[in-house]
């Protein structure tokens, strides 16, 4: 439900959010700590759905080395991602949900629950509803691409 995220992990990752005031400061620190490249913004990229730009590049990696595809290596295959966008608040949504999907199999990517997952961050009555659909599209895109 939470990617590779453990309960434990998630409990960790959620302090940072707890506090109403906290939640902008956390996210534009996480959007700091991942700049966003120009190799990523290109126009096939881009994820079409959101108020913001934002771009999405995703592959499965065989566990041994080289890419690989769901079907060819289900159980051992892993999704890289890199995601960025031009609003830091997004950008820093984005990197949240990088962190619960980066190394994911193709059962745990299955799985993933966006909303459940800002539920258990607070984040779930912070974020627009404008905001929610973007970030899903961007879960729909990466279930699609990869």
């Amino acid at each position: 439900m939470y990617g590779i995220l453990s309960e434990s992990d998630l409990k960790q990752l959620a302090t940072s959010f707890v506090k109403p005031d906290q939640r902008l400061r956390e996210l534009v620190l996480l959007a700091k700590q991942t700049p966003l490249t120009s190799a990523l913004q290109q126009p096939q990229f881009e994820v079409f759905g959101c108020e913001a730009k934002v771009w999405l590049q995703c592959q499965w990696l065989a566990s041994t080395s080289g890419p690989a595809t769901p079907t060819a290596a289900p159980q051992t295959a892993s999704l890289q991602l890199e995601l960025g966008s031009e609003s830091r608040t997004i950008h820093g949504l984005l990197q949240l949900i990088k962190q619960a999907l980066q190394g994911a199999s193709p059962t745990q990517l299955e799985a993933f629950d966006l909303a459940a997952y800002l539920q258990a961050l607070h984040l779930d009555d912070y974020i627009s509803e404008s905001r929610r659909d973007g970030l899903q599209a961007v879960v729909a895109a990466i279930k699609g691409k990869a």
